[in-house]
C-alpha cells in the first residue's frame, strides 16, 4: 500500500474543549452595598468647602460642633484634618466629601466585637440615637444581639422631662429615643444625653451617637458611636485616645440602607466574638 506524504495529509485537529460553565456573579461586597446605599463612600450631603468649614469650627471649639465634649484644648486644623483622614478615610481630595467604605466595615466590625464581649461578660450596655428615623432599626439590632449574648441592655419606660416642651426619653427595644409624646426627634440637646446617664445605672458600655456619644465620653464611659462627618469631634476625641470605637458612615439614610450592616452582624453574632478588625494606621481603637 502506497503512503501518502505527510505534507498531504490533512492537519491534524485537537480535541475541542468542552465549553466552560458559566460562572456565577460574584455577590456584592460589604463594602460595595455600603457604597451603593450611600452609607459611606461620597458625600451625598457635605461638599468640600463644606467639611473644611466645620474642621475650622471643630478646630475653634464652637459648642455646638463638640456634641457634649469639653474643649479639646490647643487643636489646630491641621489635628482635625488628621484624625478626619484617619477615622473616615477622607484626605480633602475632591470637590465632595468622602467616607471611605473600608472604615465603616472595619469599624462595624470592631465596634461589635466590643459590643459582644462586654454582652458575653454579663455586663451592662445603654443604647440611645439622635437620629431614629434612620438608625433606631440598626441600633434595636444591636441591643438584641447584646440581650441575646448574656449582656444586661438598661431600660426603663420612660425618663423625666427634658427642659420645657415635654421632650422625655422613652425606650423602644431597648434604644433610648426622644420623644414629644407625639413623634420621635432628631435631638441633638446636650440636656437629653445627661438625662439618660442620670436616669439609667451605670453603663459598662454605652452604643449611640451625637451627643448621646459625646456627653458619655466626656462623662468617663467607654463608648461606641456612630458617627457622620458633621460629627467629626468625635473623631478627634477618638484619634486622642479616649475610649471611643466609630463607626463611620452617614447617619441620615433610609433604615434599609443600613441592611448590610445588619446583616454583617447577624454574621458575627452566629460566629461569636470576632477578632477585631485591622484599622488603619493612627485609627484609635485598642482599648
Amino acid at each position: 500500500m502506497t503512503r501518502r506524504p505527510r505534507s498531504r495529509l490533512p492537519p491534524r485537529l485537537d480535541d475541542t474543549p468542552a465549553p466552560a460553565a458559566p460562572r456565577e456573579p460574584s455577590a456584592p461586597s460589604l463594602r460595595d452595598r455600603l457604597k451603593q446605599s450611600h452609607v459611606a463612600g461620597r458625600s451625598t450631603r457635605f461638599g468640600r468647602e463644606e467639611l473644611v468649614a466645620l474642621m475650622r469650627r471643630v478646630a475653634a471649639g464652637s459648642p455646638p460642633v463638640r456634641l457634649g465634649l469639653d474643649p479639646f484644648g490647643t487643636l489646630t486644623l491641621a489635628q482635625v484634618e488628621a484624625a478626619v483622614a484617619a477615622v473616615y478615610g477622607w484626605e480633602g481630595d475632591g470637590p465632595r466629601a468622602n467616607i471611605a467604605a473600608s472604615r465603616t466595615a472595619d469599624g462595624f466590625d470592631n465596634a461589635v466585637s466590643r459590643i459582644l464581649e462586654v454582652a458575653h461578660a454579663g455586663r451592662g450596655l445603654a443604647f440611645a440615637t439622635a437620629r431614629p428615623a434612620s438608625l433606631l432599626p440598626l441600633h434595636c439590632a444591636l441591643a438584641d444581639v447584646a440581650a441575646d449574648a448574656g449582656g444586661s441592655v438598661l431600660q426603663l419606660r420612660e425618663s423625666g422631662p427634658i427642659g420645657a416642651g415635654g421632650r422625655r426619653l422613652r425606650w423602644l427595644d431597648g434604644v433610648a429615643v426622644v420623644t414629644d409624646g407625639v413623634q420621635l426627634l432628631g435631638d441633638d440637646d446636650v440636656h437629653a444625653a445627661e438625662e439618660l446617664l442620670f436616669a439609667l445605672p451605670r453603663p459598662d458600655l454605652v452604643v449611640a451617637d451625637r451627643c448621646f456619644a459625646g456627653v458619655a465620653l466626656n462623662a468617663g464611659f467607654e463608648v461606641v458611636a456612630f458617627a457622620d462627618l458633621d460629627a467629626m469631634a468625635l473623631a478627634v476625641a477618638a484619634h486622642r485616645g479616649r475610649a471611643l470605637r466609630i463607626v463611620p458612615l452617614d447617619e441620615r439614610r433610609p433604615p434599609a440602607a443600613y441592611d448590610p450592616l445588619r446583616s454583617r452582624l447577624e454574621e458575627l453574632a452566629s460566629a461569636g466574638i470576632p477578632s477585631p478588625a485591622t484599622l488603619p494606621a493612627g485609627s484609635p481603637i485598642a482599648l
